[in-house]
């Protein structure tokens, strides 16, 4: 090998090597500048002619202001091959209603899931409230026949047996305690449910006594109560009621019961009024026999009336 070639690169061959690699990067930002410079040139000319983006602004407002009016016929010929035609207000009238429908189709679907559930859970409540039930009346049959049972004569025939029943009867005794005290834990639950239950049905149905009735208040809920007791119905039964739909009713029962309250009064002053004085020179025109066999028949309401307004028209 020549010598050339075995001797190892000096400090100042590593020195040239990196001031050509330096020469190379000062020339790459280079390029860079040029097309920096170029697109500078391109804005220029974009500012300094603005009258292109005045014409594409125009042509997008073009484009807006020829929207289809609402009385525009639109048509689409169906997968089945007809053609159809409909103003463009009523497809978008049929859309509003589609959506409508498409909401109270969900809401509804929603409720039912909901009361599915509550159904659901309801059941399951049930069905664990007899298993317990049924679990603990078991027991207390068992008891019972340890109870019963004559323990003196049961260790001097064998006490050991007699032992190992009196054992099992403690702990008979202890598992009938824990399955009562979780049986009656479930039904207090149960109960505490169905009250916040009842409350939230109640607070929704006066809410809605409250907008479709106005002034509705606790003046109105007295006079409920007194027609509910007045048709028979007790002050517990009153008390579970919690549908607005009844509410109303027997909110209309107590109005029309009011009314009634009312009549004899109006009656009493309506006989009471002096008679009207008839003016002077008024001669009083007799009514004709149909005439009043007619209002006859309007007071009364009978057959024999019916047959004499029958044979005055005759």
């Amino acid at each position: 090998m020549d010598d050339d070639q075995d001797q190892s690169p000096t400090l100042e061959d590593l020195a040239n090597a990196l001031n050509d690699d330096e020469g190379q990067a000062h020339d790459a930002p280079g390029s860079t500048e040029g097309a920096d410079d170029s697109q500078a040139e391109s804005a220029t000319e974009a500012e300094s002619d603005p009258e292109g983006v005045q014409e594409a602004a125009a042509d997008d407002e073009g484009q807006a202001a020829q929207a289809p009016a609402d009385d525009a016929v639109i048509s689409w010929t169906t997968a089945g091959g007809e053609t159809l035609e409909a103003p463009l207000s009523e497809l978008k009238a049929g859309y509003l209603r589609q959506s409508d429908y498409t909401q109270k189709t969900q809401a509804l679907a929603d409720e039912r899931k909901q009361a599915s559930e509550q159904v659901a859970k309801q059941y399951q409540q049930v069905q664990e409230f007899a298993r317990e039930q049924a679990q603990l009346m078991n027991m207390q049959e068992q008891l019972a026949l340890f109870a019963k049972a004559d323990w003196n004569a049961l260790y001097e025939q064998d006490p050991t047996e007699a032992g190992r029943l009196q054992a099992q009867w403690r702990q008979l005794e202890a598992r009938a305690q824990d399955t009562a005290r979780s049986f009656q834990a479930k039904v207090q639950q149960r109960e505490a449910e169905q009250a916040t239950q009842f409350q939230q049905r109640t607070q929704e149905a006066l809410q809605t006594m409250q907008r479709d009735i106005p002034g509705f208040g606790a003046e109105q809920l007295k006079a409920m109560r007194e027609t509910g007791i007045a048709h028979g119905f007790t002050d517990a039964e009153l008390s579970q009621v919690a549908d607005a739909r009844t509410l109303k009713v027997l909110h209309e029962a107590a109005q029309w019961r009011a009314l009634q309250a009312k009549k004899p009064a109006t009656q009493q002053k309506v006989q009471a009024a002096p008679p009207k004085a008839s003016k002077p020179g008024a001669a009083s025109v007799p009514q004709s026999k149909r005439e009043a066999a007619w209002k006859q028949l309007n007071a009364r309401r009978d057959v024999d009336s019916l047959a004499a307004l029958i044979a005055a028209s005759e």
